[in-house]
């Protein structure tokens, strides 16, 4: 019988990371010659009581498959199905930030499983985003040398395309997306500062939003969201967490819109690879809208193409030293 990676995964939404997850899971399957498998609960479990009923389900669910992918928050469950079995486990960590709101017994059972099981396991193996938290990651569990990037990959053709078709629209502001994530009282400030200008921002949502003082923009498909962005003279990301490697960020360098972000945590490299701006404050961005801004760095960004998928999942694999 052939072997079987299973994805397992869970959320009220399809979100950025969902999306990097299921590409890495389907590049890795095909690199180890196995059968693709998902299991996906399309909710959110929030609160201790709904999280120790993911954990059932998904040990429950887990089944005898050869490799399992997952996340930070499915590790546990995961790992004691596999005591079972044969099972590998590749853990995906997109970013690390014990602020980011999460209960402060996400981040001490995670901790102590980097360290005290992925370090010691020839089970499982990490996957991260990018060389920024590669490094980082290895700050926080030592030992632990089973650590190998799968980028973000993207469909660079048709984001290029959005770029050549636009016109630029030079008073259209991009906020970003909206989410739990943003930080509300810089974006206030930045807002008032903004309309004082004769700009018009708004911020990009694929769900119907009001709240008030925040302009938000709702795109019910994929294209009409780009389309905007690349009319839009920049993108600035004002986040109270240190993210990633964020899709919307290189989405929008792609379709041809500048990017403004603070300078912190795993969008660095990111800013720097595609000739961004990295600021500390308000008055900062406000001084970058009142100049010529720089050209965006394409040939660094478009080596992250969809195309690339298995040669990354090949590169994966030989960093942490996966064995078919």
């Amino acid at each position: 019988m052939k072997n079987v990676l299973k994805y397992i995964s869970s959320g009220a939404y399809k979100t950025g990371g969902y999306a990097h997850e299921q590409i890495c899971a389907q590049a890795l399957a095909g690199e180890l010659n196995c059968n693709y498998q998902e299991l996906r609960w399309d909710r959110e479990f929030k609160g201790l009581p709904k999280w120790i009923a993911l954990w059932f389900k998904t040990y429950w669910h887990a089944g005898n498959a050869s490799y399992i992918l997952c996340t930070a928050r499915l590790a546990w469950p995961v790992w004691l199905r596999s005591l079972f079995g044969k099972c590998k486990i590749i853990l995906v960590l997109h970013n690390y930030d014990p602020n980011d709101g999460k209960p402060s017994i996400y981040y001490t059972l995670l901790k102590f499983f980097l360290r005290g099981i992925a370090s010691k396991s020839s089970r499982v193996h990490i996957l991260v985003i990018s060389d920024y938290w590669q490094k980082y990651i290895q700050t926080i569990a030592p030992n632990c040398n089973k650590i190998g990037v799968f980028p973000n990959v993207f469909d660079i053709a048709k984001l290029q395309f959005y770029r050549d078709i636009s016109n630029k629209s030079k008073g259209l502001i991009h906020l970003g997306q909206w989410s739990d994530k943003i930080d509300k009282k810089l974006y206030l400030l930045l807002i008032h500062e903004l309309k004082k200008m004769g700009f018009a921002p708004y911020f990009s949502s694929n769900l119907v939003k009001e709240v008030e003082g925040f302009p938000i923009s709702y795109f019910n498909v994929y294209e009409g969201y780009l389309k905007q962005m690349a009319r839009s003279h920049v993108t600035i990301i004002i986040n109270q967490v240190n993210e990633g490697w964020p899709r919307l960020v290189h989405e929008s360098f792609l379709v041809g819109t500048q990017v403004i972000t603070l300078n912190t945590g795993g969008i660095v490299p990111l800013i720097e690879q595609g000739n961004g701006y990295k600021v500390q404050t308000v008055p900062d961005i406000i001084a970058i809208l009142n100049t010529q801004l720089k050209p965006i760095n394409y040939t660094q960004l478009e080596q992250y193409d969809l195309n690339n998928k298995q040669q990354f999942a090949k590169l994966w694999i030989e960093q942490v030293q996966l064995n078919p």
